[in-house]
């Protein structure tokens, strides 16, 4: 139960921080193709999961990395993804996209504007 709770917290830790930080990065008109990117990089993460499990299985049914093995291969490969992560971030320039008050819906309820 506590490997489900610690695993569980980290997930909603960095999902809401990640989607946070793809929404407020991106401008106004690129947010829902941001948003659709971080989906397609789940949906990526989980094919790299199930094809790792795909190759490590013998012909016998057995799998080729037992135990705490299986586990030690996960964290090597999101160390290895850790560290490339900090080159990449380290190059980035963040951006401030203000939504400014045309931007924001009238107090009536009037539709916004478009450019």
């Amino acid at each position: 139960i506590l490997a489900y709770l610690l695993l569980t917290a980290a997930e909603i830790l960095i999902s809401i921080t990640g989607l946070e930080f793809a929404y407020t990065q991106a401008p106004k008109k690129m947010k829902s193709v941001v948003m659709s990117l971080w989906l397609v990089s789940v949906s990526v993460g989980n094919l790299v999961a199930s094809g790792v499990n795909f190759i490590i299985i013998k012909p016998d049914g057995t799998s080729k990395l037992a135990g705490a093995n299986y586990y030690w291969f996960f964290v090597g490969m999101m160390l290895v993804t850790a560290v490339v992560f900090i080159f990449i971030a380290r190059g980035y320039k963040e951006k401030h996209y203000i939504q400014g008050s045309e931007d924001a819906p009238s107090a009536e309820g009037e539709p916004i504007p478009e450019a």
